[in-house]
């Protein structure tokens, strides 16, 4: 996934306690982006936007599996990978820069908006992988266009 570069604010690992994260990017106005990377059986990775403190837009990704999602149904999966073992980042932007990327896709932006008080609601205990590898493991080179470096 591709947007624009910003300040980083804060790097962590996952999994992470969301409702004090978004909490503190609520309460700021908070304009930007977390950037998350989770790694199971595979590599799943989320962003969620932040648009003058309100949840905005969203986008998580699959890569073993290419599969994409955006919007609302991205939103889910992105609270459900909070739990998982990987890494976050907060990265700022400007406002303009998250209109930019939401007006480029429109699908990313969040249709039902979250309001702080539900989010430990929404959030699940656990993660359990919802998108399985079916790829055998030797079949990773190729997957991902690397047949030149097996031995």
């Amino acid at each position: 996934m591709n947007f624009p570069v910003g300040e980083i604010k804060t790097k962590a690992t996952l999994p992470v306690t969301f409702t004090t994260v978004a909490d503190t990017l609520i309460t700021k106005k908070f304009n930007g982006y977390i950037v998350q990377s989770i790694s199971n059986n595979t590599i799943e990775e989320g962003v969620l936007f932040f648009r003058d403190g309100e949840l905005n837009a969203c986008i998580t990704e699959c890569l073993g599996e290419q599969k994409t999602l955006k919007g609302d149904e991205a939103f889910k999966e992105f609270l459900h990978q909070t739990k998982g073992s990987g890494f976050f980042q907060v990265v700022e932007l400007t406002r303009s820069q998250v209109d930019l990327v939401t007006a480029f896709d429109e699908h990313l932006i969040l249709q039902n908006k979250v309001n702080l008080k539900d989010l430990p609601k929404l959030i699940p205990s656990k993660f359990e992988a919802k998108i399985e590898d079916k790829a055998q493991k030797n079949d990773l080179f190729e997957r991902f266009g690397l047949t030149g470096l097996k031995k």
